[in-house]
């Protein structure tokens, strides 16, 4: 089928708009990209595909691009890094009209001006499904270290960002309108969680140094996010579910949908909130580096060292609720641990 326009149309128009900042001293138009920088670089790759994370009849094409890049810089966040570049990888179905590839082209650089994350490179291809595969680059200067998932110690305070469940919430209210008795921003509000997610990049950066010990976001739920940090740093995890901060209307969707608030916010997912640990005594200095940004921060647990490292190339146990406890969740309630492609 001719689309109306090439492969090489897309490429230029990206890269007539793109330009070449600070590290990157070659962006769209050779075989690669070339940079230049001190220090560390932190690389992610996410993708997004349609069906999966986004369909058309929800999103505009800048909505859809404007995700996919914010999804994928939430892993750096998830890092304490410095934004850096964002490639992109775009699969462009037989049937995509001109305006609209034109439109997801032009998203893709608007989302990487708004996030100041310069759009350096990519590919195009032909494809049975629409999606885009982002590849992102953070940075730390030299001497100041990432925060990885494995730092997590016996009485360290948990805590998390934000509010959850409202992307699942959202979700929810998109396929099945189950929201009667949500106010109009309430239900505007869940629906943009899970169509315009926003990381948290400010205030990540300013955690190196901080003492925060372990760091991650919440994209496939808290109860599987925290218990990949518990997995990573041979520790458990108790929270308790009175603390954990819900967001406004999720509990009157969940409730329409015959589960709980607690469920979506435990393992609803693509929150891309921040989960971190630290010592105790550094409670108010952490959470008064998240005021700047408007960014709340809550306590919601404790860490408990009871477990051992996994060994190199095991999984470390199937089941997140075996490392990660929930004080006052009501077992009678069925739950799920989070978003798993491939179950």
């Amino acid at each position: 089928m001719d689309r109306g326009f090439s492969e090489f149309d897309l490429i230029d128009r990206l890269r007539r708009q793109a330009s070449a900042v600070g590290p990157v001293l070659t962006g769209i138009g050779d075989d690669a990209s070339v940079t230049a920088h001190p220090g560390q670089t932190a690389t992610s790759v996410d993708a997004v595909v349609e069906g999966v994370h986004f369909r058309r009849e929800w999103s505009s094409p800048a909505e859809i691009a404007a995700k996919a890049v914010a999804v994928a810089l939430s892993d750096i966040a998830a890092m304490a890094a410095d934004r850096g570049e964002v490639y992109v990888t775009l699969g462009l179905p037989a049937d995509t009209e001109r305006d609209f590839a034109e439109a997801l082209a032009d998203g893709f650089l608007e989302a990487s001006r708004r996030f100041s994350t310069p759009l350096s490179g990519g590919d195009t291809v032909a494809s049975p499904v629409l999606f885009a595969a982002i590849t992102v680059v953070g940075r730390a200067p030299e001497g100041e270290r990432l925060i990885l998932r494995s730092g997590a110690c016996e009485g360290d305070l948990v805590a998390v960002t934000g509010s959850l469940g409202g992307a699942a919430a959202g979700l929810l209210l998109l396929e099945t309108d189950v929201g009667d008795g949500l106010d109009l921003p309430e239900r505007e509000a869940l629906i943009a969680r899970q169509l315009s997610p926003e990381p948290k990049l400010e205030p990540a950066s300013s955690l190196r140094g901080s003492g925060v010990t372990s760091l991650i976001d919440v994209s496939d739920g808290l109860l599987a996010d925290l218990g990949h940090v518990a997995d990573s740093s041979g520790v458990s995890i108790e929270i308790d579910a009175d603390l954990i901060p819900i967001q406004p209307g999720v509990s009157v969707v969940a409730s329409a949908a015959a589960r709980s608030g607690l469920d979506l916010a435990l393992a609803g997912g693509e929150d891309y909130e921040l989960a971190m640990t630290f010592p105790p005594s550094l409670r108010e200095s952490i959470t008064d580096l998240f005021t700047p940004a408007g960014c709340p921060l809550k306590v919601i647990g404790r860490v408990v060292r009871n477990r051992p490292v996994p060994a190199p190339g095991s999984s470390g146990g199937e089941d997140p609720t075996g490392r990660v406890t929930v004080a006052g969740r009501d077992p009678s309630r069925p739950s799920s641990t989070g978003f798993d492609h491939f179950r």
